[in-house]
């Protein structure tokens, strides 16, 4: 096996890496290696011998739409593994055509679909991630050279230079072009080691709804499109009523009319005529020129519907300057200067008899997410949930100086906790890793940094269900909390529990200390309570909150922690803590509707819907004087 090859469990569920878009070729040629960007969908094989699936980057089974390419798998016995690539369907002069296969999905045949293969993460029971992609490549290579296949293919690279690379690309109709660094390691999120260039400006767009058909056109004259804001609202980006050809109006007649809405999903935009609503359910693919100076689309083409993307995901994409992008730092990969590997010893042992995770499949998650997770804990004292005999044995907090040992995780002054050995605080992703190694399950965290300790920089609101409490009540009793939280001119930021309940979060100026900010805390929850009594307990223990919410308040006292969004729970099933947008919130069927398991659904959403978090911090004096008004309020 080539170098940096662990042995390892073939994992369930796998996220494949992504691509940063920028602006022109980057400097050094020797640093990159160039493939053709494919016009299809991104396909990850998954097969351990004896079953083979065709998955979606987003995890969805697509097996049963490719049973051709299915039985050429087969045939070819690749070993057992994670084989990462794009399915395509070709026109007659050999080019992927995206439309050509959308219209094959229509007729349910997929034919004509080709798999190109350009990546293998997991090989024979060896975890290859850590080892260089011109190594995984030529294993790749090799093993598909012995068997030969007209419909699976190996995604060849070109030597020549990356501008004619680029200008042949563009000149033959194709999307673009994908430069890899050699030397980096495969990383389940999108890195700068990956980066795509393209020929003129495409992307998803959420459609939002439909104009009526002019003259001899059916069933729609334009969709109406859009992307998501930092804030997680719809924001309109215009009309594209070109590139309609009768197969796809007929693709579209279904889901528009399944989708209708009775009002706009958009978040102000005024919208002329009399247009079509739609829930903003589906994801178009659309070509165009330029963005104008108010957020439209300039001369767009419609290419398709996209059935493999979370339209919560849909942004606008901004490309990254390329004289700026720098390699993605793998903090699976080392620790610190001449620090070995972390590597997950007894990676076999049960910490979830529910769902079988393992600790290495714990490990491999907190591999994943440690990037997004850093944002959360940075500079913030730390306390670790530990498991050493998993979720069936012993658990206990950590939250003191005995893991100063472990690499990427250090101690604070004493200072700041006098009386108490010295606080811990996580450094980098490495510490997240070190940590995951020493069997900890959960990351909690404090509301002030170690840099200005005694003035907290947020509130958190726990809301815990009361038996007999509904989902939706709690959806609604979120946004009952947030509706007070906007009167009172502060923002809330809203995440799952990974147990049973939701945190909004509030972001501070840190001017206040512990007890005044612990006391606005509860003078809101006494409000809540008060004023929405069915709804609402300010007071914990089971009795008082039998159906109702309790807003735990209490997390904002001094020393108190609150789980980091990203941390897996202790509990069956291992959910996490993930980021919503409050636009979203009802799409979200439970408070561990995400788990380690299906992680990678989120995983390119990340920390998006908390973009703003940091611009919205602010002072407590005028929602405090709000809060003391007599007006009624929520």
């Amino acid at each position: 096996m080539p170098e940096g090859a662990r042995r390892a469990a073939l994992p369930a569920s796998f996220a494949p890496e992504l691509a940063t878009l920028v602006d022109a070729i980057p400097g050094n040629p020797a640093d990159w290696r160039y493939e053709i960007k494919f016009d299809g969908y991104r396909l990850l094989v998954r097969t351990d011998g004896r079953r083979l699936r065709l998955l979606t980057r987003t995890g969805l089974d697509w097996s049963a739409r490719f049973p051709a390419l299915v039985g050429e798998l087969m045939r070819l016995g690749l070993p057992a593994g994670w084989y990462d690539g794009e399915v395509v369907a070709l026109n007659d002069k050999g080019i992927p055509d995206f439309a050509r296969l959308q219209a094959s999905f229509e007729e349910s045949q997929a034919r004509d679909a080709v798999l190109y293969l350009f990546d293998l993460p997991f090989h024979a029971g060896y975890d290859l991630r850590a080892t260089p992609l011109s190594a995984r490549r030529e294993l790749l290579r090799a093993l598909l050279a012995a068997r030969k296949s007209a419909t699976v293919r190996f995604s060849e690279e070109f030597k020549e230079d990356p501008r004619t690379i680029l200008a042949s690309a563009c000149a033959l109709g194709l999307e673009g072009v994908i430069a890899k660094r050699p030397g980096s390691t495969y990383q389940s999120r999108r890195t700068t080691d990956w980066i795509k260039l393209k020929c003129g400006k495409r992307q998803e767009f959420v459609v939002g709804g439909y104009t009526d058909p002019e003259g001899s056109r059916q069933v729609l004259g334009s969709l109406l499109l859009g992307v998501y804001d930092p804030a997680g609202k719809l924001a309109y980006a215009g009309n594209v009523g070109t590139g309609f050809d009768g197969a796809a109006l007929r693709s579209l007649a279904g889901p528009l009319k399944r989708y209708a809405a009775a009002r706009s999903p958009f978040a102000s935009a005024k919208i002329p005529g009399r247009p079509h609503w739609v829930q903003p359910r589906l994801v178009a693919e659309v070509s165009f020129t330029e963005w104008t100076r108010d957020g439209r689309l300039r001369h767009p083409v419609f290419h398709g519907l996209r059935m493999d993307k979370d339209p919560k995901t849909i942004v606008r994409e901004k490309a990254q300057a390329a004289e700026a992008v720098s390699p993605t730092r793998n903090v699976a990969a080392t620790q610190s200067a001449g620090a070995a590997a972390v590597r997950v010893t007894h990676g076999e042992r049960l910490i979830d008899a529910s769902s079988g995770a393992t600790k290495a499949s714990l490990f491999d998650y907190y591999q994943a997410v440690a990037e997004l997770m850093m944002p959360h804990l940075a500079q913030r004292p730390v306390a670790l949930l530990r498991a050493p005999a998993g979720l069936q044995g012993a658990q206990f907090f950590q939250k003191h100086a005995a893991a100063t040992r472990l690499a990427g995780i250090s101690q604070l002054d004493a200072g700041l906790d006098p009386g108490n050995p010295p606080m811990l605080r996580i450094d980098s992703g490495l510490g997240i890793l070190a940590a995951a190694q020493w069997n900890v399950v959960e990351f909690h965290t404090q509301n002030a940094t170690a840099a200005d300790y005694e003035h907290p920089d947020r509130i958190v609101f726990d809301l815990d269900p009361g038996e007999r409490v509904s989902w939706q009540h709690m959806r609604e009793g979120a946004r009952l909390l947030n509706s007070l939280l906007e009167e009172l001119g502060l923002t809330g930021f809203l995440k799952t529990s990974g147990g049973k309940g939701l945190h909004v979060v509030v972001p501070l100026e840190p001017r206040l200390g512990w007890a005044e900010v612990r006391r606005f805390a509860g003078e809101v929850t006494a409000h809540m309570a008060r004023t929405l009594p069915d709804r609402f307990v300010a007071k914990s223990g089971a009795r008082n909150r039998v159906g109702r919410i309790f807003i735990d308040y209490l997390r904002n006292g001094r020393g108190s922690t609150t789980v980091a969004a990203w941390s897996a729970r202790a509990r069956p099933g291992l959910g996490i803590s993930v980021p919503l947008g409050w636009a979203e919130l009802d799409e979200v069927r439970s408070a561990d509707q995400w788990t380690i398991a299906n992680a990678h659904e989120r995983l390119a959403v990340g920390n998006g819907p908390w973009a703003a978090y940091r611009k919205c911090a602010r002072g407590l004096a005028r929602a405090q004087a709000r809060l003391q008004r007599p007006a009624s309020r929520t």
